[in-house]
């Protein structure tokens, strides 16, 4: 499976690491240097430096008109939110998961066909369980 990440933090590393992902190829979008030269070496990794998230073109230079899957990780739920929705309804990617913490916000995209995980509850569960669904 291709997935595309936006964010590069703690949950994508633990993505990463879980033996759910083995068979994977992700590419990672994200402003965080550090983080991203942290997975530089992983051959199943592709990272690019994005400071502009948001725009289409860093979307695409993700590759994702060819990804099976998206997932909007960043910090920022807003940004999440945005990502999702485009990767959604402009690219037709047929697995979009957004990791919100709002109950209100994550109750009202779950309703616009969105897979919406919680980053305080066992998001990696869910993460894995929502790639596979």
């Amino acid at each position: 499976m291709r997935i595309l990440i936006l964010g590069c933090g703690p949950l994508t590393t633990l993505l990463l690491a879980s033996p759910d992902s083995a068979d994977h190829q992700f590419t990672i979008l994200s402003g965080d240097m550090d983080c991203l030269d942290d997975l530089a070496d992983e051959p199943r990794v592709i990272t690019l430096l994005t400071p502009e998230p948001l725009m289409q073109d860093y979307l695409q230079l993700g590759g994702i008109d060819n990804a099976d899957a998206f997932l909007a990780l960043s910090e920022d739920e807003y940004e999440n939110i945005l990502t999702s929705q485009i990767a959604k309804h402009i690219f037709n990617v047929g697995k979009v998961v957004c990791r919100l913490e709002n109950p209100q916000l994550q109750q009202f995209y779950t309703e616009l066909e969105l897979e919406v995980v919680n980053p305080t509850l066992d998001l990696l569960q869910d993460l894995n369980r929502a790639l596979q669904g």
